[in-house]
């Protein structure tokens, strides 16, 4: 079951009847909003979310790989489908170049246009989620981050305390840290094949540096603990 909300941008009104129906026909729960110009779909997408744009390319004024390039300007991580004439390999390739997530060609078979729809709608979520689980991992990151330096703070002011802070942090830490870098990592792999998630790949490659630097901390505490030398100063 598909759902999400969808505009379909074409100066024919015929198609903006027709697809409308095979889409509410084929994949319910879609909401689909329509545009007979550009510039009135950009003016819509600036106003309010889309999950997906379908815009035919030949139009007045404002042409579809004109919307294209302003909506992946403001908006990249939605995904812009192309309907292109017959034969018109030339614009269909502009288009993909142009960061279109696809391109229709006319006449339309009503499969896989909706074949079509239902990945860009797909995409959409997962990309949702995934800077949904992005957001989680670097609060927790920094959670962490803070916990280290407090625990640090609070070693330094309390040397008669050492050996007992030490086991404590890392027994807390060295668990969750792990955790987290395989998380990073499982998401760093996942994200190699997705378009549109550069954004989202060097947030994590930040976040997993950020891991990287209390894991080193923390196995350099387990350290002055195991060879009973002074602590050193903190980081933080």
């Amino acid at each position: 079951m598909n759902t999400g909300h969808i505009l379909l941008v074409d100066d024919d009104p015929v198609l903006l009847q027709a697809l409308p129906h095979t889409i509410s026909l084929r994949m319910s729960g879609v909401q689909v909003e329509t545009a007979d110009s550009a510039s009135e779909a950009f003016d819509l997408v600036q106003q309010q979310e889309y999950d997906a744009v379908v815009s035919d390319i030949k139009m007045p004024g404002m042409d579809g790989l004109d919307l294209l390039e302003q909506v992946l300007a403001r908006y990249p991580d939605i995904p812009v489908l192309l309907i292109t004439g017959h034969g018109e390999h030339e614009l269909a390739i502009r288009a993909l170049r142009g960061g279109a997530y696809d391109y229709i060609q006319k006449p339309i078979d009503r499969d896989d246009f909706v074949a079509s729809l239902s990945r860009a709608l797909q995409t959409r979520q997962m990309r949702r989620q995934i800077q949904t689980q992005q957001h989680s991992l670097e609060q927790y990151a920094l959670s962490l981050e803070r916990q280290v330096a407090q625990r640090t703070r609070e070693m330094v002011a309390t040397s008669a305390a050492k050996d007992d802070f030490v086991d404590m942090v890392t027994q807390e830490l060295l668990g969750p840290l792990s955790n987290l870098k395989e998380v990073t990592r499982t998401f760093g792999v996942y994200l190699q094949p997705l378009d549109g998630a550069e954004k989202v790949r060097e947030g994590l490659v930040e976040m997993e540096q950020s891991v990287r630097r209390i894991e080193s901390l923390v196995l350099e505490l387990q350290a002055v603990q195991d060879r009973k030398v002074p602590f050193p100063s903190a980081r933080f």
